[in-house]
């Protein structure tokens, strides 16, 4: 959660993207959206500072608003980002989007909140990226609990199709990764947790989802793999989760 290296203030759920020769730079505040502009990828101790989004107290997504990400996506700046309704707090959580009509993020003005991820079920998500395989199609992975499971004792990994930025092909939902595995199961395993996911593509080396799992909340917190060894993401088969953690604390 502590990232002072780089800044002065701790930074939970962070996500660092380059644009405009620039580095950009954003994680979870609870009640906002912030983006930090740098020149450099090791220091954001006196950098450029925008709140692009702070939506009022009391009005829909405005509490829990947890781990943005900064993606340019089809020629526009996106921000995808997760909140809750007031008085309803962490079960009430959904993937939001916020898209920019200036080429320059850090322009607070141009940032539109549209609402929750057109075409997502009805059912909490987390975490939510935004990736292309292939360099056209777009896929959106993120953390959910299992459809019809109010239990908030289960976070998968699940990945759908994007038909544009603003909007999912609901028949394409897929889970890809159960939080099944020993070491994903923190609570002495009454509780499976997978999360925080990310595209890495590093040719030659590895190319898939790398994520978080078992409990943040714990000294036990871990980083999995979920290579992408099909063509098809949509594919069941194409995912093949590594048995053994990436990196343990």
């Amino acid at each position: 959660m502590s990232n002072r290296t780089i800044c002065d203030v701790d930074t939970p759920d962070p996500w660092i993207v380059a644009g405009n020769g620039k580095f950009y730079f954003t994680f979870t505040l609870d009640n906002r959206v912030e983006i930090w502009c740098s020149n450099t990828l090791e220091n954001f101790h006196h950098c450029h500072k925008s709140v692009v989004w702070q939506p009022a107290p009391g009005t829909p997504w405005s509490v829990n608003i947890w781990a943005p990400e900064l993606h340019y996506l089809k020629g526009r700046w996106y921000i995808y980002t997760c909140g809750a309704p007031p008085g309803v707090g962490n079960p009430g959580h959904r993937t939001t989007v916020l898209r920019s009509s200036s080429q320059d993020p850090m322009d607070a003005s141009a940032w539109e909140f549209l609402g929750p991820l057109k075409g997502m079920p009805d059912h909490w998500s987390i975490d939510a990226t935004v990736f292309s395989p292939n360099g056209h199609d777009l896929y959106c992975c993120w953390s959910g609990w299992p459809l019809g499971d109010h239990s908030d004792t289960q976070q998968d990994l699940f990945l759908i199709k994007l038909r544009v930025p603003e909007e999912a092909i609901t028949d394409t939902l897929l889970c890809i990764s159960r939080a099944e595995l020993s070491w994903e199961r923190p609570d002495e395993g009454r509780r499976g947790v997978n999360e925080g996911p990310t595209w890495v593509d590093i040719p030659g080396v590895f190319r898939g989802i790398v994520y978080s799992a078992d409990g943040s909340w714990t000294s036990d917190y871990k980083l999995g793999l979920l290579p992408l060894v099909g063509q098809n993401p949509l594919d069941p088969g194409a995912w093949a989760k590594r048995s053994t953690p990436l990196m343990t604390t």
